[in-house]
């Protein structure tokens, strides 16, 4: 029994040993991120029977226990992804709203404002040279901030693509080391420290990913992205992959068509393409919810065409490279016009989980929803590209509005010739099919030309009839100079555009333009370019401010020297309602309310973003805290455990001498 009473109490000092060290190693890395506080964990030993009685040999640590709260784990996991992404959107949406500063004087609201002024001071006297550099330089105003605008924008984005890169990068390495954690603990499932490097490693992870972690009977943990992809799976690994711009099919077992799609341009819009017959298909731009529709609501019927009969999608030139057999109803194809994320599958598949959002603002549940990864990529697709193509679409209309207008009209010094400056890639193709910016603006109708003696009287006059849809560049050529009986001559340059010349002695103006060739054309307009990136002011005007067409052609087809009219119809167009396109949707408004709502539209989302990014960090502080309280150091808890095994240590002790004492009274006995 003595002997008993000392193994107890020899076994008792090393546990107090080992529990001192447990507390003196929580004590340590109390302010080490990711530490959980652990705790001998106390077994007792098998009792033994003497003289019928059960007799307790005391206990022994079976283990030491690192604490952690699985459900608010995985909680903090959640939010905090959320954090990082509304932090990621709240950095670069103020970025992008930098690139938009209004004041009295500058901005795209103040430019627009000083350009269609300028206008308005010309209507008042045609004839002044300072009235026409107002003009110029206003417009000039306008153009630079268009220009800048755009290209700060584009900064803003291409910047998000080089953060997208390195935080994919960072996320696989993380994968990696979570896989060789989940090694180490599989080999040893008490090592604590290996336990907690792996699980910070998942939080850093939940920074990046929105995840979710289920433990494994042998220690380990799989992470699956979005609680569906698996990224680790004890030792094996799933990497995340940033890839350009692609496409992919699915085509039904009846389909027998043997080729490819195709597309060019840029969109922040994911396309997917249904069949509905061997020619036919629908487009979706929400994963198949809904479908692109008309203004009537119907859904668009598209044509599957070759190269020369591309169909537009949102911004996004469609084409089929047929080889061979013909599509079935049901063959399916998904472009994405952007680069995206995809995450490699075991068989060498990369499966699109790009972030993709509806009209309505709601998170594919298939694709990542959070994250700092999933806040880049809904930053530049909902917000920056959504605002450069906005911009764009404004930039369009405006440069068509004032180009339609100025190209009808006439300055105070008539031409001698004009360059176009839209060309076309097959000048013998009809013009509604050219691929001319404007193209689609162009209408059958009558143009009329009036031609001038070196005195200023009219020579001749003469007019020629197109329909874009059959008339080329080519033919239309033909058709001016054969009407214009020498006095004006028409060639096609060799990069596609069209050149007019008058004769020796001779000048012309645009008498009339119902079928707005001139401004499809870009002949005798005002603005060059069709979009924010490449506006700019015609050098035909700049080098000579009076070919700035203020007034008209008379019916006499004579131009009065103090002639406003088309002065007026510029000035006009700043409150004046127009179509403005932005991808697959029309509005209509004037100028300077859509200039407006784009700007008020940014100020929105950076608004939106902190209120959410507030909520979304007092919510993961919150599951921080929580955690922090049941699985971190309180180091005023570990005092006080450490002097309670201190005891229990010297109580120990007691025990052993007291063991000694009663040996030696039996011993002395004998």
């Amino acid at each position: 029994m003595i002997n008993a009473i000392y193994n107890t109490g020899v076994t008792a000092m090393m546990n107090s040993q080992t529990s001192v060290n447990v507390t003196t190693n929580n004590i340590v890395n109390a302010d080490v991120p990711g530490y959980k506080k652990q705790s001998p964990v106390y077994e007792t030993n098998t009792s033994i029977k003497k003289n019928g009685l059960h007799i307790g040999t005391g206990a022994e640590i079976a283990g030491i226990e690192a604490s952690m709260n699985h459900f608010v784990e995985q909680q903090y996991l959640s939010t905090s992804s959320d954090a990082a992404s509304y932090n990621e959107q709240l950095i670069y949406l103020k970025q992008l709203e930098s690139t938009l500063p209004q004041t009295d004087t500058t901005g795209l609201n103040a430019t627009l404002t000083g350009f269609f002024g300028g206008w308005n001071t010309l209507s008042s006297d045609p004839t002044q040279p300072g009235n026409w550099e107002e003009v110029l330089s206003s417009a000039q105003a306008l153009v630079s901030t268009l220009n800048s605008t755009y290209a700060e924008m584009d900064g803003v984005s291409q910047s998000i693509e080089q953060e997208i890169a390195a935080q994919v990068t960072e996320a696989n390495a993380l994968i990696d080391q979570i896989a060789s954690l989940n090694a180490q603990v599989a080999a040893n499932p008490t090592d604590n420290q290996a336990v907690d490097a792996r699980d910070q490693a998942v939080r850093e992870l939940a920074t990046y990913m929105n995840v979710t972690v289920e433990p494994q009977v042998d220690g380990t943990v799989t992470v699956l992205a979005e609680g569906s992809y698996t990224l680790v799976e004890g030792q094996q690994t799933h990497h995340l992959s940033h890839q350009p711009a692609q496409s992919r099919e699915s085509l039904m077992p009846s389909s027998t068509f043997v080729g490819s799609v195709e597309f060019q341009g840029e969109s922040s819009e994911e396309l997917m393409l249904e069949f509905v017959d061997d020619t036919h298909f629908y487009a979706s731009l929400d994963d198949g919810k809904t479908w692109v529709t008309d203004d009537s609501g119907s859904p668009v019927l598209y044509t599957a065409g070759d190269s020369d009969n591309a169909e537009s999608i949102a911004g996004v030139d469609v084409w089929f490279d047929k080889t061979s057999g013909a599509h079935a109803a049901g063959d399916r194809y998904i472009i994405s016009p952007k680069s995206g994320l995809y995450l490699e599958k075991g068989d060498g598949y990369y499966l699109n989980i790009t972030p993709l959002s509806d009209a309505q603002g709601v998170l594919a549940s298939d694709k990542a929803t959070s994250g700092s990864i999933a806040g880049l990529f809904l930053t530049r697709d909902d917000s920056v590209v959504a605002a450069m193509e906005a911009l764009d679409g404004m930039a369009s209309a405006l440069i068509w509005e004032t180009n339609v207008l100025h190209a009808k009209g006439a300055g105070l010094e008539h031409h001698t010739s004009l360059t176009g400056s839209y060309a076309v890639e097959d000048t013998s193709k009809a013009l509604a099919q050219s691929e001319l910016p404007y193209g689609s603006m162009i209408e059958a109708g009558d143009v009329e030309y009036v031609i001038y003696n070196d005195d200023g009287t009219v020579a001749s006059r003469f007019s020629v009839t197109i329909d874009p849809a059959i008339d080329s560049l080519a033919n239309l050529a033909t058709k001016i100079n054969a009407a214009s009986g020498g006095d004006l001559k028409a060639t096609v340059s060799v990069d596609g555009t069209l050149e007019l010349a008058a004769a020796t002695d001779k000048s012309f103006e645009v008498a009339q333009d119902d079928a707005n060739l001139m401004a499809g054309l870009g002949l005798n307009t005002f603005f060059t370019g069709s979009s924010a990136e490449d506006v700019a002011v015609n050098s035909y005007v700049l080098q000579n401010a009076q070919h700035i067409n203020a007034g008209v052609v008379n019916a006499d087809g004579t131009v009065v020297s103090g002639s406003n009219n088309t002065a007026l119809q510029l000035a006009a167009l700043e409150e004046l309602n127009v179509n403005i396109t932005v991808g697959t949707v029309s509005y209509d408004e004037s100028f300077s309310s859509f200039s407006s709502m784009l700007v008020s539209s940014v100020g929105a989302d950076v608004v939106r973003a902190e209120q959410n990014q507030a909520y979304a960090q007092g919510s993961s502080d919150y599951y921080y805290e929580y955690q922090l309280s049941s699985s971190g150091v309180n180091v005023d808890e570990e005092q006080v455990n450490l002097i309670k095994y201190q005891q229990q240590y010297e109580a120990c002790s007691k025990i052993i001498s007291t063991a000694r004492e009663m040996l030696d009274e039996v011993l002395g006995l004998l």
